[in-house]
């Protein structure tokens, strides 16, 4: 359990001192690089994925579309829903945010066998499915 709290912690300190020189605050870097790797998601479906509040997305969202990094569009099959995709400038953010992700997961994981990774992820991948169920 301490491992999990430790990489959380580091993570976290690492991205938003990272991010703070962008203008933008972790929260809204980890909306703005899920909707990167989803253009087109709703601000429903990103919440449910993300298992974060919808009202903390919609502020997130709302100061993105601000700073003029994510645009939204309503949904033409569903009109209460919002589309997302990112701007130009977001895109650059984007670029950047998935450079400082390889280069921390690089960093971690660089004492470990090339071999190991594929199964360490995977293994990581379905304990996040567990934690979405046990989270509801």
């Amino acid at each position: 359990m301490r491992a999990f709290a430790i990489l959380n912690r580091t993570f976290l300190s690492y991205f938003s001192d990272s991010i703070a020189s962008k203008g933008i605050s972790y929260s809204e870097g980890i909306i703005l690089v899920n909707i990167g790797y989803t253009p087109g998601i709703s601000q429903d479906k990103l919440a449910h994925d993300l298992v974060i509040d919808k009202a903390a997305v919609a502020r997130s969202v709302k100061s993105l579309n601000g700073k003029r990094h994510v645009r939204t569009e309503r949904s033409r099959s569903d009109r209460r829903q919002n589309k997302l995709s990112l701007t130009e400038s977001g895109e650059v953010l984007f670029r950047y945010i998935r450079g400082l992700n390889h280069t921390w997961v690089d960093y971690v994981t660089s004492d470990i066998r090339e071999k190991d990774l594929p199964r360490i992820f995977e293994t990581i991948e379905k304990m996040v499915v567990k934690a979405k169920g046990f989270a509801g």
